[in-house]
């Protein structure tokens, strides 16, 4: 008992001299406070329950092909959509860029198509009738001659029907030219235009298959999570729907609590509950019932209730991990009046958690800190209050200690104080 007496005496001189300065009292620390509450609610009973994450994939490959590349390690956190396994794809790029340079030309020739003639070639195709006008021209004009000289019979009549023959040929090329010049004023049928679009389409289907066969071979992380076990090596083999890797997700955490058939009744979902993990015992973690699931254990007679959370990541990695255990308190018990304050105000460490109550800087111990307009700047002293944590309900705890409502706590700029420092704040 004397050392401790002697320790107690040593911590207070070392804190006093902490704050004392020379030429005059300490500056005061700037921090925000909250008034401590009285609320009704229900008193809490805790539950044990488990960690899991919100939810769970196993990864796996859409088709067969062997992996060439698996750039993920266990415990790896990935995003949504990130590689984390490449399949051998050689073959499958030559007969994209095949597929790709065949689309570009049914491309060209639409393009073609559609531009319609070109002002040279409708001007090339008139020349080629003024030139053939000029032929038939020439070609009657030497019949009619022949044809005179054979009335007179200066003429044979072999000369006359070659005669015929030549102005009947050259007024069909004729023809032909004028058809020709009219079909290169009126530009390609719509039904060639139609048929080299849907080559265009049929080609474009083509390239869109092979992608989606390369995109396969790509195996994707299907959210934001953290590699918790690989189920093969690079260079493997994977079958059609073969596992490369399961993926959590745990930037929130479900618990799973049991909760027993004589307290499942009062638990409404949306409640608040404090969970208490052994492995994070610095942080106070308030979560809120997801779902109640009505079937009950036959065996223990408990129905499972999934609160969920948010976690937190630090340096990459969640604070809680999957498999943790957990306690949660529900608001399950009686309905009566406790003692509440911000979770902010939770100083948390080591074995023991307390808040810091704010008291005068003259007054008598205990009494809480008041007067003044709101608003106005008032100082005090801070001494540590140990608090049993009870239930959550909204930003608040139920904490069970030497505390009264409408004392004065500290909720921000507590995580710097010690003992007996002089703090300043507005009036709440």
């Amino acid at each position: 008992m004397r050392a401790v007496i002697v320790v107690a005496a040593l911590f207070f001189q070392a804190q006093t001299t902490i704050f004392a300065q020379p030429g005059g009292p300490a500056p005061a620390v700037p921090v925000v406070v909250a008034a401590v509450e009285k609320r009704d609610l229900s008193t809490g009973l805790p539950f044990v329950g488990t960690v899991y994450p919100a939810r769970t994939s196993d990864v796996g490959s859409a088709i067969d092909g062997r992996l060439v590349s698996l750039p993920i390690v266990d415990g790896q956190l990935v995003k949504e959509g990130q590689p984390i396994a490449e399949l051998l794809r050689g073959l499958l790029e030559i007969e994209r860029e095949g597929a790709a340079a065949e689309l570009e030309r049914r491309s060209q020739v639409l393009a073609e198509l559609q531009a319609g003639s070109r002002p040279e070639e409708i001007e090339q195709a008139k020349a080629a009738v003024a030139s053939f006008e000029a032929r038939v021209s020439y070609a009657e004009s030497r019949f009619a001659r022949l044809r005179r000289l054979a009335e007179r019979g200066t003429s044979t009549a072999d000369e006359l029907l070659d005669a015929e023959a030549d102005l009947r040929q050259s007024m069909a090329d004729l023809a032909g030219r004028k058809a020709a010049l009219a079909l290169a004023i009126a530009g390609p049928r719509k039904e060639q235009v139609a048929q080299a679009a849907a080559a265009v389409e049929a080609q474009k289907a083509a390239v869109e298959r092979i992608d989606d066969q390369l995109s396969k071979h790509t195996i994707r992380a299907p959210f934001t999570g953290w590699v918790v076990e690989r189920f093969t090596e690079q260079g493997q083999w994977v079958s059609r729907g073969g596992l490369v890797a399961r993926i959590a997700e745990l930037d929130r955490v479900e618990i799973d609590v049991q909760v027993p058939e004589l307290s499942i009744g009062s638990l409404v979902r949306g409640a608040d509950v404090r969970i208490e993990i052994d492995a994070a015992p610095n942080r106070t973690w308030i979560g809120r019932v997801e779902r109640i699931v009505p079937q009950a254990d036959l065996l223990s007679r408990s129905f499972p209730v999934k609160v969920v959370l948010d976690n937190e990541v630090v340096n990459e990695q969640p604070v809680l991990r999957a498999g943790l255990l957990a306690r949660a308190w529900m608001p399950v018990g009686k309905t009566g009046e406790a003692t509440v304050v911000p979770k902010d105000a939770l100083v948390l460490g080591g074995t023991k958690t307390f808040v810091y109550v704010v008291e005068p800087a003259s007054g008598g111990a205990g009494e809480a800190v008041r007067g003044g307009p709101v608003g106005a700047e008032r100082t005090g002293i801070v001494r540590p209050v140990e608090v049993t944590l009870g239930v959550a309900v909204g930003s608040h705890v139920e904490a069970r200690g030497t505390i009264s409502p409408g004392q004065l706590v500290v909720v921000r700029g507590n995580e710097r104080l010690r003992p007996g420092a002089v703090v300043s704040f507005p009036s709440p």
